[in-house]
Protein backbone atom coordinates (compact mmCIF):
# COMPACT_ATOMS: atom_id res chain seq x y z
CA UNK A 1 0.00 0.00 0.00
CA UNK A 2 2.64 2.33 0.62
CA UNK A 3 3.80 1.47 -2.81
CA UNK A 4 0.97 3.18 -4.22
CA UNK A 5 1.18 6.36 -1.53
CA UNK A 6 4.65 6.99 -2.98
CA UNK A 7 3.72 6.78 -6.57
CA UNK A 8 0.71 9.13 -5.95
CA UNK A 9 3.00 11.58 -4.41
CA UNK A 10 5.49 11.45 -6.89
CA UNK A 11 3.24 11.68 -9.71
CA UNK A 12 1.50 14.86 -7.67
CA UNK A 13 4.92 16.27 -7.34
CA UNK A 14 6.09 15.79 -11.26
CA UNK A 15 2.44 17.54 -12.04
CA UNK A 16 3.14 20.71 -9.50
CA UNK A 17 7.20 20.76 -11.49
CA UNK A 18 5.55 20.65 -15.23
CA UNK A 19 3.24 23.05 -14.06
CA UNK A 20 5.77 25.88 -12.79
CA UNK A 21 8.29 24.93 -15.65
CA UNK A 22 4.98 26.02 -18.22
CA UNK A 23 4.73 29.27 -16.49
CA UNK A 24 8.05 30.03 -16.56
CA UNK A 25 8.97 30.22 -12.88
CA UNK A 26 11.94 28.46 -13.90
CA UNK A 27 13.31 31.76 -15.90
CA UNK A 28 12.40 30.35 -19.44
CA UNK A 29 8.83 31.00 -20.91
CA UNK A 30 7.37 28.68 -23.69
CA UNK A 31 7.89 29.50 -27.06
CA UNK A 32 4.24 28.93 -27.85
CA UNK A 33 2.73 30.18 -24.71
CA UNK A 34 0.17 33.51 -25.26
CA UNK A 35 2.33 36.34 -23.91
CA UNK A 36 5.17 35.34 -26.30
CA UNK A 37 2.58 34.70 -29.31
CA UNK A 38 0.98 38.07 -28.84
CA UNK A 39 4.35 40.14 -28.84
CA UNK A 40 5.22 38.39 -31.85
CA UNK A 41 2.19 39.33 -33.64
CA UNK A 42 2.58 43.38 -32.32
CA UNK A 43 6.40 44.00 -33.23
CA UNK A 44 5.03 47.59 -32.40
CA UNK A 45 8.92 49.20 -33.59
CA UNK A 46 7.84 47.98 -37.10
CA UNK A 47 4.23 49.14 -37.46
CA UNK A 48 4.36 52.63 -39.22
CA UNK A 49 1.23 55.11 -40.41
CA UNK A 50 0.74 55.26 -44.08
CA UNK A 51 -1.06 58.30 -45.30
CA UNK A 52 -3.46 58.38 -48.02
CA UNK A 53 -3.08 60.82 -50.80
CA UNK A 54 -6.94 62.41 -52.54
CA UNK A 55 -6.19 63.10 -55.89
CA UNK A 56 -8.12 65.71 -57.29
CA UNK A 57 -9.31 66.94 -61.06
CA UNK A 58 -6.88 67.06 -63.09
CA UNK A 59 -6.70 70.68 -64.62
CA UNK A 60 -4.93 72.57 -66.96
CA UNK A 61 -1.57 72.97 -64.98
CA UNK A 62 -1.97 69.25 -63.19
CA UNK A 63 -3.94 68.22 -60.24
CA UNK A 64 -6.52 70.89 -58.39
CA UNK A 65 -8.46 70.72 -55.50
CA UNK A 66 -11.78 68.79 -56.18
CA UNK A 67 -15.67 69.07 -54.68
CA UNK A 68 -15.65 73.03 -56.23
CA UNK A 69 -17.52 73.28 -59.71
CA UNK A 70 -18.56 76.85 -60.86
CA UNK A 71 -20.64 77.41 -63.79
CA UNK A 72 -19.43 80.07 -66.60
CA UNK A 73 -23.01 81.37 -68.66
CA UNK A 74 -23.57 83.68 -71.35
CA UNK A 75 -19.74 83.27 -72.91
CA UNK A 76 -19.75 84.64 -76.59
CA UNK A 77 -18.35 81.88 -79.22
CA UNK A 78 -16.08 84.55 -80.19
CA UNK A 79 -14.90 85.13 -76.34
CA UNK A 80 -13.92 81.56 -75.82
CA UNK A 81 -10.50 81.02 -76.66
CA UNK A 82 -8.85 84.78 -75.17
CA UNK A 83 -11.06 82.96 -72.08
CA UNK A 84 -9.09 79.57 -72.00
CA UNK A 85 -5.82 81.58 -72.17
CA UNK A 86 -6.49 83.47 -69.07
CA UNK A 87 -7.36 80.45 -67.34
CA UNK A 88 -4.43 78.67 -68.21
CA UNK A 89 -2.32 79.38 -65.56
CA UNK A 90 -4.98 78.62 -62.93
CA UNK A 91 -4.66 75.34 -61.59
CA UNK A 92 -8.59 74.38 -63.00
CA UNK A 93 -10.10 71.42 -64.67
CA UNK A 94 -11.93 73.28 -67.47
CA UNK A 95 -14.99 71.74 -69.69
CA UNK A 96 -16.65 74.06 -72.47
CA UNK A 97 -19.95 73.38 -74.42
CA UNK A 98 -21.75 75.34 -77.21
CA UNK A 99 -24.96 76.09 -75.93
CA UNK A 100 -27.55 74.96 -78.83
CA UNK A 101 -29.47 78.16 -79.74
CA UNK A 102 -33.55 77.70 -80.18
CA UNK A 103 -34.62 76.85 -84.43
CA UNK A 104 -36.90 79.45 -85.84
CA UNK A 105 -39.62 78.87 -88.59
CA UNK A 106 -39.80 80.23 -91.79
CA UNK A 107 -42.65 80.81 -93.66
CA UNK A 108 -41.97 81.73 -97.43
CA UNK A 109 -42.75 81.34 -101.54
CA UNK A 110 -40.05 78.86 -102.45
CA UNK A 111 -36.98 80.47 -104.85
CA UNK A 112 -39.08 81.81 -108.15
CA UNK A 113 -36.91 81.01 -111.36
CA UNK A 114 -35.60 85.03 -111.72
CA UNK A 115 -35.76 88.32 -110.80
CA UNK A 116 -38.67 89.27 -112.77
CA UNK A 117 -40.75 85.96 -111.66
CA UNK A 118 -41.00 86.71 -108.06
CA UNK A 119 -41.21 90.54 -108.63
CA UNK A 120 -44.71 89.33 -110.67
CA UNK A 121 -45.50 86.76 -107.45
CA UNK A 122 -44.95 90.10 -105.07
CA UNK A 123 -47.86 91.80 -107.24
CA UNK A 124 -50.35 88.63 -106.87
CA UNK A 125 -49.54 89.54 -102.90
CA UNK A 126 -49.84 93.00 -102.96
CA UNK A 127 -53.06 93.02 -105.00
CA UNK A 128 -54.54 90.87 -102.33
CA UNK A 129 -53.65 92.98 -99.39
CA UNK A 130 -50.14 91.31 -98.58
CA UNK A 131 -47.68 94.11 -97.81
CA UNK A 132 -45.30 92.31 -95.24
CA UNK A 133 -43.01 90.06 -97.29
CA UNK A 134 -39.57 91.19 -99.06
CA UNK A 135 -37.89 89.35 -102.01
CA UNK A 136 -34.56 87.53 -101.18
CA UNK A 137 -31.34 88.86 -102.98
CA UNK A 138 -28.95 87.22 -101.73
CA UNK A 139 -26.99 84.49 -103.37
CA UNK A 140 -27.60 81.34 -102.04
CA UNK A 141 -30.13 78.63 -102.49
CA UNK A 142 -32.90 80.79 -101.33
CA UNK A 143 -31.93 83.77 -103.82
CA UNK A 144 -35.15 84.90 -105.21
CA UNK A 145 -37.83 83.54 -102.69
CA UNK A 146 -40.58 85.54 -101.19
CA UNK A 147 -40.44 86.02 -96.75
CA UNK A 148 -43.53 86.12 -95.59
CA UNK A 149 -42.40 85.95 -91.65
CA UNK A 150 -40.21 83.90 -89.28
CA UNK A 151 -41.62 82.36 -86.03
CA UNK A 152 -39.75 81.43 -82.81
CA UNK A 153 -42.72 78.15 -82.23
CA UNK A 154 -43.48 75.48 -85.08
CA UNK A 155 -47.03 75.90 -83.63
CA UNK A 156 -47.07 79.67 -84.87
CA UNK A 157 -45.99 79.11 -87.99
CA UNK A 158 -48.35 76.95 -88.74
CA UNK A 159 -51.24 79.39 -87.79
CA UNK A 160 -49.80 81.97 -89.85
CA UNK A 161 -49.38 79.20 -93.02
CA UNK A 162 -52.99 78.57 -92.60
CA UNK A 163 -54.13 82.20 -92.46
CA UNK A 164 -52.12 82.66 -95.75
CA UNK A 165 -53.80 79.76 -97.19
CA UNK A 166 -57.13 81.15 -96.42
CA UNK A 167 -55.70 84.66 -98.19
CA UNK A 168 -55.38 82.73 -101.01
CA UNK A 169 -51.49 82.14 -100.81
CA UNK A 170 -51.40 78.24 -101.32
CA UNK A 171 -47.52 77.91 -102.37
CA UNK A 172 -46.06 78.96 -99.35
CA UNK A 173 -44.07 76.37 -97.34
CA UNK A 174 -42.35 75.74 -93.92
CA UNK A 175 -38.72 75.31 -93.43
CA UNK A 176 -37.12 75.15 -90.00
CA UNK A 177 -33.97 77.22 -89.95
CA UNK A 178 -31.18 75.66 -87.54
CA UNK A 179 -29.47 79.10 -85.36
CA UNK A 180 -25.22 78.14 -85.27
CA UNK A 181 -24.63 78.36 -81.32
CA UNK A 182 -23.36 81.55 -80.35
CA UNK A 183 -22.72 80.87 -76.66
CA UNK A 184 -20.84 78.37 -74.49
CA UNK A 185 -21.39 76.72 -71.09
CA UNK A 186 -17.89 76.54 -69.25
CA UNK A 187 -17.93 73.98 -66.08
CA UNK A 188 -14.66 74.94 -64.11
CA UNK A 189 -13.28 73.18 -61.33
CA UNK A 190 -11.11 74.11 -58.67
CA UNK A 191 -9.85 75.03 -55.62
CA UNK A 192 -12.64 77.82 -53.50
CA UNK A 193 -9.71 80.73 -53.64
CA UNK A 194 -9.39 80.52 -57.36
CA UNK A 195 -13.23 79.98 -58.24
CA UNK A 196 -13.77 82.54 -55.62
CA UNK A 197 -11.52 85.58 -56.25
CA UNK A 198 -10.30 84.86 -59.85
CA UNK A 199 -12.67 83.50 -61.53
CA UNK A 200 -14.94 86.42 -61.08
CA UNK A 201 -12.64 89.16 -62.15
CA UNK A 202 -12.23 87.13 -65.93
CA UNK A 203 -15.88 86.57 -66.31
CA UNK A 204 -16.66 90.38 -65.37
CA UNK A 205 -14.46 91.69 -68.26
CA UNK A 206 -16.80 89.35 -70.66
CA UNK A 207 -19.57 91.20 -71.45
CA UNK A 208 -23.14 89.32 -71.08
CA UNK A 209 -21.24 86.30 -69.28
CA UNK A 210 -22.32 85.22 -65.36
CA UNK A 211 -20.16 82.91 -62.79
CA UNK A 212 -22.55 80.82 -60.32
CA UNK A 213 -22.42 77.94 -58.64
CA UNK A 214 -22.72 74.59 -60.46
CA UNK A 215 -26.23 72.84 -60.15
Amino acid sequence: MSFFRAFFLLLVFANLVFFAWTQGYFGEAEPGREPQRLSNQLEADRLRVVATEGVGDRGSGGLAKAGSCRLVTGLPLAEVEAFKAALADLTLSVDIKPVEESSSYWVHIPPQSSKATADKKAAELKAIGISDYYIVLDEGPNRYAISLGLFKTEAAANEFLQTMGKRGVKSARIEVREAPPQHVRVVVKGSDEVLDKRLPELVAKVAGAAVAACP
